[in-house]
């Protein structure tokens, strides 16, 4: 009885040209682009526009974005009529709520380009994770008794490649709730310009996410680095899982 195939001879060779091909194209991922990424990261980590002392720069860039919306409030301000109808007590015909449709809160520029510059570099890992995974399943064999330490070396290398891509794409989660959550601090100061808690706090905010981008972005470079090195100290076992010798014991 002859083995049962899933496609014919044609097919199979050109899905094993594209095996070949695609993990050439994962070597030279790990080969030659980690390392550069590596002294990238660590250089941009180390770089004027992450650099601790930079925080005072982006809480004063905080202060000024206020500053415009006490300049706006000011401007755009008018005093409440002396007498209303009672049908005329929608809330778009009160001043107050005017001014605040009105007024134009700009969001922090500094950490705004940090994240920018980020979101680039988060992606970029999350292919290249995705890509790894990939590459190491495809040098799973077939399922066979014993000899399967090669085996769990790969699937624990997958494993620890997922998690460093779940913790990249949950980043994006984070960025994501800064922008909200400023972005209802910033409509309470509109509507509450008087409570400096709400000032203090936005500025703490904005400093608390510049730190979380200086420190994300050494994460990062971790990340390359400890998949890097997982990878390339269990490369044999890796590559080729069963060795030919113990085959031919069993």
């Amino acid at each position: 009885m002859s083995r049962m195939t899933l496609t014919n001879q044609e097919n199979t060779a050109t899905v094993e040209k594209y095996k070949n091909e695609f993990c050439q194209e994962v070597e030279a991922i790990l080969s030659d682009v980690f390392p550069k990424k590596i002294i990238e990261l660590d250089k941009l980590y180390k770089s004027d526009q992450l650099k601790l002392t930079r925080a005072g720069e982006v809480k004063e860039a905080a202060k000024a974005s206020l500053k415009e919306v006490m300049a706006q409030k000011e401007a755009t301000s008018t005093p409440p009529p002396a007498k209303r109808k009672r049908n005329e007590s929608s809330s778009f015909e009160n001043g107050d709520d005017k001014m605040r449709f009105a007024t134009k809160v700009h969001c922090n520029h500094i950490v705004s380009e940090l994240i920018g510059t980020l979101k680039p570099e988060i992606r970029e890992l999350i292919e290249y994770c995705n890509k790894i995974k990939m590459w190491i399943q495809l040098l799973i064999p077939k399922i066979e008794d014993g000899n399967n330490f090669g085996v769990s070396i790969q699937e624990e290398t997958i494993s620890e490649v997922s998690t460093f891509c779940e913790f990249a794409k949950g980043s994006f989660d984070d960025m994501s709730r800064y922008f909200v959550t400023r972005g209802k601090v910033s409509s309470k100061i509109v509507k509450y310009p008087h409570l400096e808690d709400y000032v203090k706090y936005l500025t703490e905010l904005d400093e608390k996410q510049f730190l979380h981008i200086r420190v994300f972005t050494n994460e990062l470079k971790m990340i390359y680095c400890c998949m890097f090195d997982i990878i390339n100290k269990n490369l044999e076992k890796i590559k080729q899982p069963r060795s030919q010798m113990s085959s031919n014991l069993y």
